[in-house]
């Protein structure tokens, strides 16, 4: 089946069922994320190496004054937009989550469970001007299964949640890098 648009909401009293190959879409080089391709799907990472996603500009324009009955279809509204990044290996280069432009920021926190000591859990949350997450392998996390969601929350804010291990002294895996 082809792309749909629908106007109004969409109901189903027995769910929607995601699966086959269309559902997950493997990423093992940097690429710029978008909505069309990315969002709502799993965006696989194996590769060791060094890796940069890059979020969509955020969007939050409403439909213009002329548009109707109903929302216009050619609005690039991105809200509620969700990106989730699985990587299944432990990186030797960065796997790094970014903003694409300096307006927008993340809002958040990381779960980061330490497997070279005791197994404990440390928990990091974003400053006011985080815009980046980078799992470095080791300390910021990036140690095999790691799970990040980011979602489009506002015109300047995602919402993300980071899920990893990590080994040595654990640090937080946000910064302030994009400009």
């Amino acid at each position: 089946m082809a792309t749909s648009t629908f106007s109004g909401p969409v109901v189903s009293k027995n769910g929607f069922i995601n699966t086959g190959p269309g559902n997950v879409v493997d990423a093992d080089a940097s690429v710029a994320l978008t909505v069309a391709t990315h969002a709502g799907k799993i965006v696989h990472n194996d590769a060791a190496g060094a890796v940069t996603y890059t979020l969509p500009a955020l969007n939050a324009t409403a439909d213009g004054a002329s548009s109707g009955p109903g929302s216009d279809i050619d609005n690039l509204n991105n809200l509620g937009a969700t990106f989730t990044i699985v990587n299944s290996i432990t990186k030797t280069g960065s796997l790094i989550v970014q903003v694409a432009n300096a307006n927008d920021i993340m809002t958040g926190s990381a779960t980061i469970v330490d497997t070279d000591t005791d197994d404990n859990t440390e928990g990091f949350v974003t400053a006011a001007a985080s815009d980046t997450i980078t799992l470095n392998g080791s300390t910021t996390g990036g140690v095999t299964h790691a799970t990040i969601t980011c979602t489009a929350i506002s015109s300047t804010k995602w919402s993300v949640s980071v899920v990893t291990a990590g080994t040595g002294n654990l640090a937080t895996p946000f910064s302030a890098a994009v400009s």
